[in-house]
This record gives C-alpha cells, structure tokens and sequence, in this order.
C-alpha cells in the first residue's frame, strides 16, 4: 500500500505546483480554520497563520486573484503591490515592528499621560460627524447590493461602471460613480469627518460584518463587529501621504433582554432574499428556515418546490429591476486594485472614481444634538414597548410570534434607511483609535517604518449594540450556510464559506462559526490610543 500513498502524494503536488505556476489565474484563497485547506482543483484556502503565502500576479492580473475580497484600488492615485499579510499572533513576539490587525483595544492607553505604562494621549479635539449617502433602502435592492461573502455579510455602496466610452452616458470616460442620485444634487457618497490629520472627508465603500468581533476590548470579544471601510476623498499627491483607507468598526453583542435592533432586522430579511436568489439560481430547495417578519411572510411557501415557487419569485421581482454586475468591480474600493493590475500597461487609462461636487461640499445645516436626542428617544421607547409586549403577551418569552408583532408596530417601510445606522445603535461617540492593516487578504498596511502612512486607519466604537441573540444565530447560519453563487469560479452552486463551523451533533444546526481573523500582537507603532468624554462632549 505504501506505494500507492506516494504516488497519490506525489499526484496532489504535481496538481498544486501546476496549479500555483498557472499564469491567468491565481485560484488561492484564505480561510479561517487552523490549517490550509488543498482544494480538489490544487489550489489552496490559506490558514491564517500562512496569508503571507497566499499568490497573485500583483503586476498583471489581479482581477484573477480570489483571495483579495477587499480590493484598495488605485482609483485615487494609490497602489497595492503585494501581499502584506505577516503572521504576527498575540504574545508570541514574531515579527518585531508591524501594523498588523486586529489587536487588542486597553482603555488605559486613554488615560492621562504618566499615569499608566500604556497611556497614550487622544490628539482628536472633536467627533466623528457622518452624512448618508444618497442610497435608499430601494436602490440597494435593486443594485444587488446585500451580499453574503466567504468572510462575512456585505452591504455595498453600488456604484455604475464604464468601461467603454460609447457606453458612458455622463460623460466620464472609463470610471466609475455612485448608482444613487438625488435630483438637483447628483450623487453622494456616505461621507465621514475624522479628525486631526485630515482635512477632508472619508467616504464610505461598503460595509462588512465579522462573527465574532475581530478586535477584543481589554480582553473581551465580542459576537460580533461591523466595519464602515472608507476611502480618502484627497487623493496621495493632494495629501502628501497615501492616508487612502479607513475602517471605522462597531461591536454588537446579544442580550437576551435586548430588543431586536430595528435596522438589522431589515437588512438580514435582504441577506436572506440573496439567500434564496442564489439557491434558485442553482436549482436548489429553498432554506427550510423562516425569519420573523421576511418574505414570504407565510410559511406554507416554504415548503413549496423550486418549480413552484411563480408566487415567491413574484414578490422577489415586484421591486427589483435587472442589473448587470461587473464581475470584479463591485464597490469603489475595487476601482484601485484594477488599475493597480495594469499600471504596467502603457495603453492603460486609469479609471476614476467620479463623484460629484456635493461630495466635497460643506457639511449639512443640520441640528445633531436635536438628531441625536429625537433618535435616542425613538430606541428608548422601542425598548420599553418590546419589554412591555414580552412581559404582558408572551409570558416573558422571546417567540418568533413576539419578535414579528415588534416589527409589525415599529419596522417594516415606516423605518427610514439609514447607512450610517450602527453609528446610532452604538449610543456613543467615543472610540479607539490606530494605524493598522485590513484584516483580510492582503492585508493593506505599512509595517516598514515608525510611520503612519500606507496604514489602516482603525477607529472602534468603545460600546456594543444590543442585539437579541435571534438576530445573531440568523446572522452566523447565513455565513455559515453560504452557496457560491452561480457564476463562480471557485465551488459553483456547493457549501462555500471561509468560517469554522461548530455544529449540534443530533440536529446539525449551527452552534456557532468563526470568520475573524486571530488576535495580532500590538507593537508601538499601531500609535492606539482611547479618545473619550474628557475630549469632548457627548451627544448622547
């Protein structure tokens, strides 16, 4: 038998090695178990510890590289040009000076100078303020705009792409804009005001949610983190520094006492409605599962086949238009990397981020204290009604009966869309502040120098949103339970997912997954530091 063993052996090298030298396409990809995965076509799913080994032709064809999710392209005159992830795991000193993310968050780096070995002095003199973009809740689902990624679930901006100057309508030549408009105003980007350093605005590409958090807070991990990634609006020679991407991340934790947080049940109902394209698409069964609240709202629909679903598809269709996607630029941090991968190309002509004056303009005559205190009321009173309901009908118990008769009274069309909605679920304005790297393929962040430039620029809220534990059980079984869609090159129609996932041995339902990358060491130069109350007044 030991022949055989080598031969098959030698059979799985010989397939990855031809694989890896394969010069139109790099199939590596990354995932989150504790060792790297050889897939069936000789390519790998990469173990965090080895991301580093993940590789793409960073000079030619990086659209064909299936690792890098978050694509920081050169849309604004910035560059990617390698892999930077360096495996650097808490307490293990490996790699000396690094931008590494995640880490973990010490409140005491905010305490005043001299009085504790981590103290760091917060340099930010104000808050964050944050404009929406001109996307509705309609636009979004016409755009497609609600995805479940490898690593977690996305919301994108959408964005429209000309490639072809004959098929350019507004007259920009090969680029991209906001697929959102106002009229009289155009088209705006979410948009956000950091401070001290950057004289412009941050504008928002798209949104992802991590199970469980990526960073911890004094040790503490919580279920869940959502990242807001931004993109600079000046570009590296207008700023003198490549200041070009930006997170600002939010925790959100379950309680069993919290009341379903009303902007994540809407957009988990979208995750869902993906959910089933997607399986239809694959001339698959519909999920067995109902969320309180989504379509179809009755559950005989359910059980209905794939050729019987006319009814369900109609409710699909009744708000969605036909959309074209561009098969690798999605949001506008995608616009980099493609010009990246062909800045070799003599004929080349950059594509542009295009976007309208308003994006720069001044900020909104609004009353943020009167905002911030009529939104703070709105959550208040819905907590109250949940416990009033829970108490009264339902004999103390959360119920699916309980959590659709909630958003009956205070969801559905009457709650106004909102892309910054995790900055007002998270009742705060204080956050960590650091230079770090993105904390996916490939990992974007300078770890050469003592320097600021070329990083991450990690702003996390201090506090958690307060969901119910129902939300995050839907949120880790739509992760944990992803189809790549049809179309795919990788794993068409079949189980796809980054995440370890831990299910019940009798009823395989999932237990719980992991799609965060593993704590990175903190070094001085991350440059952490706590901006809190005794920098300024809060809001809230």
């Amino acid at each position: 038998m030991t022949p055989v063993v080598g031969f098959l052996v030698l059979a799985v090298l010989v397939a990855v090695t031809n694989a890896q030298n394969d010069g139109t396409n790099f199939l590596d990809r990354f995932t989150y178990h504790d060792e790297d995965i050889v897939r069936p076509d000789g390519f790998y799913d990469y173990a965090p510890k080895n991301w580093g080994d993940i590789q793409c032709n960073e000079g030619g064809q990086l659209d064909e590289c299936f690792a890098y999710i978050d694509k920081w392209h050169t849309g604004r005159d910035w560059k990617i040009e390698r892999n930077y992830c360096r495996w650097c795991p808490e307490g293990e000193g490996l790699c000396g000076r690094h931008h590494q993310s995640p880490i973990n968050l010490n409140r005491a780096v905010g305490y005043e100078p001299g009085t504790h070995d981590l103290a760091n002095e917060c340099i930010d003199i104000h808050w964050m303020k944050y404009e929406d973009s001109f996307c509705s809740m309609e636009e979004l689902i016409d755009a497609d705009a609600f995805t479940i990624e490898r690593h977690g679930l996305r919301i994108a901006q959408p964005i429209t792409v000309f490639e072809d100057v004959s098929a350019d309508n507004d007259g920009v030549p090969d680029g991209v804009r906001l697929d959102c408009k106002i009229d009289g105003l155009g088209s705006r980007f979410g948009r956000i005001d950091f401070s001290k350093g950057f004289s412009q605005w941050w504008h928002l590409s798209h949104t992802d949610i991590h199970l469980p958090s990526e960073h911890t807070q004094d040790g503490r991990r919580y279920d869940a983190e959502i990242e807001l990634k931004h993109f600079y609006s000046a570009t590296a020679q207008e700023a003198g520094v490549n200041n070009e991407v930006a997170v600002v991340s939010i925790f959100m934790n379950a309680y069993d006492d919290a009341p379903p947080y009303r902007f994540l049940d809407k957009i988990i109902c979208q995750w869902r409605r993906k959910e089933y394209e997607v399986r239809k698409e694959c001339g698959m069964q519909p999920i067995n599962t109902t969320y309180p609240g989504c379509f179809p709202l009755k559950r005989n629909l359910r059980r209905k086949t794939v050729e019987q679903t006319d009814e369900l598809d109609a409710i699909l269709q009744s708000t969605k238009r036909a959309v074209k996607n561009h098969p690798h630029i999605r949001t506008a941090e995608d616009v980099i990397i493609h010009n990246d991968q062909h800045r070799d190309n003599p004929n080349h002509k950059n594509m542009k981020i295009y976007m309208d004056a308003i994006n720069w303009g001044p900020p909104e005559e609004k009353d943020w204290e009167a905002f911030i205190e009529e939104q703070s009321k709105q959550m208040k009173d819905e907590e109250d009604l949940y416990k009033r309901l829970k108490q009264m009908q339902y004999g103390g118990n959360h119920t699916d009966e309980l959590h659709e008769h909630f958003r009956r009274l205070y969801q559905y069309d009457e709650l106004e869309w909102f892309n910054y909605w995790p900055m007002l679920g998270v009742r705060t304005e204080y956050y960590f502040r650091y230079s770090g790297s993105q904390t996916i393929p490939p990992c974007y962040g300078n770890f050469q120098t003592e320097s600021r430039e070329e990083t991450n620029h990690w702003r996390v809220m201090k506090d958690p949103i307060r969901i119910h534990p129902r939300q995050l059980n839907e949120m880790k079984r739509l992760v944990a339970e992803r189809i790549a869609p049809k179309g795919s090159v990788v794993n068409e129609c079949q189980p796809d997912t980054a995440a370890k996932v831990k299910r019940d041995p009798i009823t395989n339902q999932v237990v719980d997954i992991a799609a965060a990358r593993p704590l990175q060491e903190w070094h001085s130069v991350h440059f952490k530091t706590f901006c809190e109350c005794k920098d300024w007044p809060s809001k809230w």
